[in-house]
């Protein structure tokens, strides 16, 4: 017992030295109730081995505030931060906050010779609900203290933002960070939600694709800002942390193979489809890593595949595919940012307050394009498939619709009039006269001007009724009264245009005194017939 004593108090007394030599240069000053950076100053890391653990956790004053550390079945990453802290304000209760890295569990000591307080914060269920690491400690005016900081997780970044403010504007800080991530998330499971409901009228696989890849993001999101933690009790492991996201990737990549429609058989798609094979696969196997080495394999990965998206999401569009514009442009600006984060790393600065709040919400953006995209491809399709049925149903030479656009109007009016919605309809048969004579004596070119003619006199007097060219000089129209034709300003027309010899013979009979389709369309046939005849 007398050699443990003597071990442990010199190690208190290298503890008390290291504290009382470094306390010069690390001790920042609280002058205004406002937010600080301690990685401002020169923080000091330490990792203490397990016999510095235990000292410290055998210190008596750290016994009365009742520290213990972080108990999980993997091993933690532990990173001890020492600095002072001299109080000039009137403020006694201040947050320490630990952003832009994974923590498991914070405790944070605050020591001087007559103050002594401790407090953990991290991946745990707190009490109002908060998802933040922050931990409120009591630091006296007019006094200098010690802080300890300890952050313990299976990986812990190479330069984690640790800050102070007053806790009232920490308060309002963390719930505008809740409210972020909460809007963030909501958001992407809504358009995860929409578009995979889209499936079903749809029964395009683009949109279930969708659906999962940002139902596994989310879930790996809510995993990170401990949401998880509230309805399940989750450790921090890769296989919640991670492996969602490799799962994603693939889906991802299955989302462009489908949604630029790529061809199924060639190199380029079975390509996509083994790699996204091989990135489930080794998300699964590489569980086995420890959580450092997993971490950045998932890094990897992830810019490989964001790559392989933006490079076949501009061949497409290149390639006149529109609709991939917002898919080049949402995989372009996590390109882009992720890109810029790895410079950042790699140059060793920190631009960002809390780099995961921006990463989600980049994923959100991103989640966004892809849903205008998706959006953008229904549209496009279904003016394709406008432009295609009007082209199946219209007249090229009047613009008029035709035999086949009338067939499905007048059965429409039929239903109408049977059901009671109207009362009762028209149809006049329209012959134009003389069509023969001009294409005979002026040549075909004059017989389509002459009938374009008519088609605009026709589509005039009928006051926007339903006018359709069904055959080389036959016109139909479909109204509801009987229109009354003004012949002799066709006749003023005609002879201005240069066909004097042209008329139009005209028959009208109403459903009401015909009872079918096809009577209604003979009864106007004869009268116009008739009409024709008396002229000769």
């Amino acid at each position: 017992m007398g050699t443990k004593r003597l071990f442990f108090s010199t190690l208190f007394i290298i503890y008390g030295l290291l504290g009382y030599s470094l306390s010069w240069s690390q001790t920042l000053t609280l002058t205004e109730a406002k937010k600080y950076s301690i990685d401002a100053i020169p923080s000091v890391v330490s990792q203490p081995g397990e016999s510095d653990a235990h000292f410290i956790e055998d210190l008596d004053v750290i016994k009365r505030l009742d520290f213990t550390p972080a108990t999980s079945d993997h091993p933690a990453t532990s990173f001890w931060y020492l600095f002072e802290l001299k109080n000039t304000t009137t403020v006694t209760t201040w947050t320490i906050n630990i952003t832009n890295t994974l923590v498991n569990q914070v405790n944070v000591h605050v020591l001087s010779a007559h103050h002594q307080n401790s407090v953990r914060s991290g991946y745990i269920k707190r009490i109002p609900f908060d998802l933040s690491n922050g931990a409120t400690v009591t630091v006296p005016p007019n006094k200098k203290v010690r802080v300890w900081v300890n952050l313990q997780a299976p990986q812990i970044a190479k330069k984690p933002n640790i800050s102070i403010q007053p806790l009232q504007s920490f308060s309002q800080e963390q719930f505008t960070y809740s409210a972020l991530i909460m809007l963030a998330l909501g958001a992407m499971l809504a358009l995860a939600a929409y578009n995979a409901f889209l499936f079903f009228p749809t029964r395009d696989p683009s949109f279930l694709w969708y659906g999962l890849y940002q139902l596994l993001c989310s879930f790996g999101w809510a995993a990170h800002f401990k949401l998880l933690l509230y309805g399940y009790d989750i450790e921090m492991d890769q296989s919640t942390f991670y492996l969602p996201f490799y799962i994603a990737g693939a889906t991802s990549l299955m989302f462009a193979v489908s949604f630029l429609r790529l061809h199924a058989r060639n190199k380029l798609t079975l390509s996509i489809e083994a790699f996204s094979i091989a990135i489930i696969v080794f998300g699964v196997i590489g569980l086995a890593l420890p959580f450092k080495y997993y971490y950045f394999s998932l890094a990897v990965v992830a810019y490989l595949w964001m790559l392989v998206m933006l490079i076949v999401g501009i061949r497409r569009l290149t390639a006149g595919f529109k609709p991939a514009r917002f898919f080049v442009l949402g995989f372009g600006i996590m390109t882009t940012f992720f890109l810029a984060t790895l410079a950042i790393y790699v140059s060793g600065r920190d631009i960002f307050d809390n780099f995961l709040v921006w990463a989600l919400w980049a994923q959100l953006i991103d989640s966004a394009a892809l849903a205008l995209a998706l959006a953008d491809r229904i549209n496009f399709l279904r003016k394709s498939r406008q432009f295609a049925d009007k082209r199946a149903t219209t007249d090229q030479l009047t613009g008029l619709p035709n035999r086949m656009a009338f067939e499905r109007d007048v059965k429409a009016w039929e239903s109408f009039y049977k059901e009671g919605i109207i009362n009762d309809f028209f149809l006049t048969f329209i012959d134009v006269d003389g069509l023969k004579v001009v294409n005979d004596s002026k040549g075909h070119n004059e017989g389509d001007r002459l009938l374009s003619v008519m088609s605009k006199w026709i589509t005039k007097q009928a006051h926007q009724q339903k006018v359709y060219r069904v055959g080389g000089d036959e016109f139909l129209v479909l109204s509801k009264n009987h229109i009354q034709w003004n012949l002799p300003d066709l006749h003023q027309l005609v002879d201005n245009a240069g066909f004097p010899s042209s008329d139009l013979s005209i028959g009208t009979s109403s459903y009401s005194e015909s009872q079918s389709r096809s009577q209604l369309l003979k009864l106007a046939d004869e009268r116009m017939y008739a009409l024709k005849k008396s002229r000769k």
